[in-house]
């Protein structure tokens, strides 16, 4: 190994963006203390932004810290994705908690840190970090879960959390203890390097597979590991329970499929019939069971379940569907973050999350309505949104790999989808006006976030080429001097 001097500094330097946003972390659970909410969540933006124009400017390390983590390849673009994600969920966070009446201050640290494990996570090189990343992301999830000490609802969701991903977490460290001992390595490219050596231990190396699906599968709520979704989004303050569902599972599908792809682990066909076993299970099982919820929250957990299932289908591809799972994941992101903010929004002033008190909200709040209506739209894959071309470019990918079958039950389960969000729309601007004088009220940053991810969602579908583009660019190796395996 190299401990010179000039490769630590290399490295370091590779690495900034991520320590600048650990710094402003850092910054901001000193901050706490004087619970200055309006300064720390400006400081948190800029660090949000910071760190992304960093990535985009940085010159990448071909081996910074041994491996440990990637700054080459698709990293710099993943590290400004999984940034957005923690700057969107600051548009709603602040206004959801002043409307609550709850403390925020101790939000922003945490926020920051979640994103800090998140892209050390999907940027990871090597097993440990992989493990590492996911822990300190997962940390700050279980606190957000659990933020409303003092209801019932909150407390369940953070100890359902916390014991389920503990032991979820205890799966994947010991898929990586098996993987290890059968290769003697944990960094990616060395395990693909030693993978003549699966061969000679095919039933330990599935079981070792195998424990690492598990804990991924959990993360990302996939059929049979996704009971604990619709609880803890439930009991999550909504627009962190918006982060929760696409943050976070964005970092955890791109970090399984480099660990699929890099090792070569999807030249097992046995591992993609699991992978695809799992993946129609769970978007039949997440769409048919969000179909019957009358509640939004529990709605949009159960969906997020099926659009797990999407993402699967991607991964079943190999590398091939792996840029259209990170533009899936990207657009994903905006249209849910949107959508759980606005309901936050509405939370309090209609006193719940039951879809029976958004009737005639259509006339009453039409700017509110139209919001709700266009994410939702966007997650239902109506033409010509975001969320219909990132839907067509995971089925494309299935059928160009000749995995017809899994885009045909992709696509017909589309339709259940269809079903439960334009219900909410027809509740909107059909529904019985019941609750005359009362309508969601914007607030001046929400309503600029709102405006902002609308705005993306519709720009996006027009012009996906705009993302599309600069991740085949990535891809290709085109910016940096690594190219992706």
């Amino acid at each position: 190994m190299n401990f010179s001097i000039e490769y630590i500094i290399s490295s370091s330097t590779a690495t900034l963006p991520l320590v600048f946003l650990l710094v402003v972390g850092l910054l901001l659970m000193m901050m706490s203390v004087f619970k200055a909410e309006s300064l720390m969540s400006f400081i948190a933006a800029m660090g949000f932004i910071g760190s992304s124009g960093l990535a985009l400017f940085s010159v990448a390390e071909k081996n910074p810290f041994y491996g440990m983590i990637e700054t080459g390849n698709i990293a710099p673009i993943v590290h400004i994705f999984l940034c957005l994600s923690g700057l969107f969920t600051l548009f709603f966070v602040q206004d959801y908690l002043h409307r609550q009446e709850k403390p925020i201050h101790d939000v922003y640290p945490l926020l920051i840190f979640a994103v800090v494990g998140m892209i050390m996570m999907a940027n990871a090189g090597d097993l440990i970090m992989t493990f590492i990343g996911l822990e300190t992301f997962s940390i700050c999830l279980y606190v957000f879960a659990a933020l409303f000490k003092k209801e019932e609802a909150s407390n369940e969701a953070g100890l359902k959390y916390f014991l389920l991903g503990a032991f979820a977490s205890a799966f994947l460290l010991f898929g990586i203890s098996i993987i290890y001992g059968i290769t003697g390595a944990t960094n990616f490219d060395e395990i693909a390097n030693n993978s003549a050596k699966f061969g000679e231990n095919l039933p330990l190396f599935y079981t070792g597979v195998g424990l690492l699906l598990v804990g991924f599968l959990f993360k990302v709520s996939a059929f049979p590991f996704h009971n604990w979704t619709p609880d803890v989004y439930q009991g999550t303050p909504t627009p962190l329970a918006g982060f929760m569902a696409t943050g976070s599972k964005m970092a955890v599908f791109i970090s399984l499929g480099a660990v699929l792809i890099k090792m070569n682990f999807t030249a097992h066909q046995k591992i993609v019939d699991v992978l695809a076993i799992s993946a129609v299970l769970t978007m039949i099982y997440g769409n048919i069971v969000a179909a019957r919820q009358t509640n939004l929250k529990r709605m949009l957990a159960y969906s997020s379940i099926a659009h797990s299932g999407y993402v699967m289908l991607g991964l079943c591809v190999g590398k091939t569907g792996f840029m259209s799972v990170i533009f899936y994941m990207f657009i994903y992101t905006l249209m849910n973050i949107g959508a759980f903010g606005l309901v936050g929004i509405a939370e309090k002033q209609l006193d719940d999350t039951e879809v029976s008190n958004w009737k005639g909200l259509g006339m009453k709040a039409p700017y509110f309505a139209a919001a709700m209506s266009l994410f939702l739209f966007s997650l239902a894959g109506i033409p010509p949104l975001a969320g219909f071309m990132s839907k067509y470019q995971i089925f494309i990918s299935a059928i160009r790999a000749d995995l017809v079958w899994l885009a045909v039950i992709g696509i017909l389960t589309s339709v259940i989808a269809a079903y439960y969000y334009i219900n909410v729309i027809v509740a909107m601007y059909f529904g019985k006006d019941e609750k005359a004088n009362v309508s969601p009220v914007f607030g001046v940053v929400p309503a600029f976030g709102v405006a902002l991810l609308a705005l993306l969602i519709v720009v996006l579908g027009v012009y996906p080429s705009l993302i599309l583009t600069p991740l085949e660019h990535y891809f290709s190796g085109g910016v940096t001097a690594v190219a992706f395996k």
